[in-house]
């Protein structure tokens, strides 16, 4: 398996590209893997960076060869449907783009960073779509799935990794360790609960922007 660093083709991230098959004729450079690091934000920073907060749904999800300075990348396109906008205005309609994808035979995928899949329903805490080779605050720290609680059916939002956000406090923290005790014993957050702290939150920060309605 080979490898290319994603700081090829944009110098200011540092993340782990890694190609199948066909795509190996594809790569100006070839270095080892490595996963993708990020300083995961406090939920302070995590509303104050994005330029707009929305809940939706995947439409669709498409891939496509683009050429960059350094080369040919795949490219994926993520068509929302935005079912309600928490923070600011984001366009319509809503795609993102990210590096990374499938065409054909050929992947091309960074390392750690969440994917999205049609049906999906996230929180999204999105930056610089078009502009930064993940659109989401802090990559994965920037993708709330709201999932089923198999116990209630009740609706509520979890981690990037399918763990249950019980609290704010918890953002900033690896949503690969497991829950602390003092937030195992509190039900996980609501999409309703969860979008008011990011009101708040966004309130404080921009007290002079239009505030939303709830």
């Amino acid at each position: 398996m080979n490898s290319v660093s994603s700081s090829s083709l944009f110098p200011a991230i540092r993340s782990g590209l890694r190609f199948f098959p066909a795509a190996l004729a594809l790569l100006l450079l070839a270095v080892p893997a490595r996963a993708t690091t990020v300083i995961p934000p406090d939920f302070t920073e995590l509303v104050g960076r994005a330029d707009y907060v929305v809940r939706a749904t995947v439409k669709s999800v498409t891939s496509e060869f683009r050429t960059t300075p350094t080369g040919r990348a795949i490219f994926t396109k993520v068509e929302l449907q935005v079912l309600e906008t928490i923070t600011g205005t984001p366009p319509a309609p809503l795609v993102l783009e990210l590096l990374g994808g499938t065409v054909g035979e050929t992947t091309m995928r960074v390392e750690g960073v969440p994917l999205f899949h049609v049906g999906d329903e996230d929180i999204l805490f999105v930056q610089a779509n078009g502009k930064q080779f993940y659109p989401l605050v802090g990559i994965m720290h920037g993708k709330y799935p709201v999932k089923r609680d198999a116990q209630t059916g009740a609706a509520i939002v979890t981690r990037s990794n399918g763990a249950p956000l019980h609290d704010v406090s918890e953002v900033k923290g690896d949503p690969d360790q497991a829950a602390t005790a003092a937030a195992s014993t509190q039900p996980a957050l609501t999409p309703e609960a969860f979008a008011g702290k990011i009101r708040a939150s966004y309130q404080s920060q921009f007290p002079e922007r239009p505030k939303l309605a709830n």
